[in-house]
């Protein structure tokens, strides 16, 4: 079988545990981690014979399954008292950001399976690029990354209309000219608003929301971002573009403990032209 790991380390003193993932992800009970979509849900299948497959379309704002093979790491596997004690980790960065991680493996009765993935698909997102890791608990860790390339996809536009996008780096991007009566989709990354983060009992307990205006008119309000668990993530919610000319956007964070903080452009407020 060829391999595509990218390097070992093992570590024999290290008690490290195994990597934990970020997203959900549910069993699909075939034994090489499936690869067919529910419903209308795109999915990547990564085959024992080192090949990948894509069925349907990854669009931006939609979710993508995805089903991975655990016979194409088969270093770092290991056991102790009757049980394995490895695990195979997934990693997803859009557009060249900060990967998301989920679990594509799952202990179950002392036995490592197959679990297929599901991750959510950025609005303002063009490509995503995968990759995956196996580790023990003894610090050993090896990846299947392409020869380091990683797994580049592209993704199509979303079909909700353009995007304006608020990344964590504090850039702002439009997809596409705004329209009066059309929608658009405001992707907006909390990391721009941390100063208000904040959780308990395993749940984030703090929000933003996006203030809005047309011509100077009446101001209304969105929420942009959604709880999973502890953490905050971007809901890349849509709304329909009134009619007029100037589409004046600014944002607040809000927590339980009483934080509140504004990303309003230094007080100047996000202008976006309406045709």
């Amino acid at each position: 079988m060829p391999c595509r790991t990218l390097f070992t380390l093992i570590f024999a003193t290290s008690a490290a545990s195994l990597i934990g993932c970020a997203s959900d992800a549910t069993d699909d009970g075939a034994g090489n981690g499936g690869g067919k979509a529910d419903g209308d849900t795109a999915a990547i299948t990564f085959a024992v014979d080192w090949s990948e497959t894509v069925r349907g379309d990854l669009v931006a704002g939609s979710p993508v399954r995805i089903a991975y093979d655990l016979d194409r790491l088969q270093d770092c596997r290991g056991s102790t008292n009757g049980s394995e004690v490895w695990g195979v980790t997934g990693y997803a960065s859009f557009d060249g950001g900060t990967p998301v991680t989920f679990a594509v493996s799952r202990l179950e009765g002392g036995v490592v399976k197959p679990v297929s993935a599901e991750v959510e698909i950025p609005a303002s997102a063009a490509s995503v690029q995968l990759w995956f890791s196996i580790s023990n608990r003894w610090g050993c860790i090896a990846y299947d990354s392409n020869d380091n390339a990683n797994y580049d996809f592209a993704v199509d536009a979303s079909p909700r209309g353009p995007v304006l996008a608020f990344d964590a780096d504090f850039s702002e991007s439009q997809s596409a000219d705004l329209h009066a009566g059309a929608q658009a989709v405001v992707h907006y990354e909390p990391e721009r608003l941390v100063q208000c983060a904040a959780s308990s009992g395993g749940n984030a307990k703090w929000s933003v929301t996006m203030h809005y205006k047309v011509d100077g008119g009446t101001v209304k309000t969105m929420l942009v971002t959604r709880a999973e668990g502890a953490d905050l993530v971007a809901s890349d919610a849509a709304f329909t573009l009134p009619r007029g000319r100037d589409l004046e956007v600014w944002f607040s964070a809000t927590s339980v403990y009483g934080c509140n903080a504004y990303d309003s452009n230094n007080g100047g407020n996000y202008h976006y032209s309406i045709d």
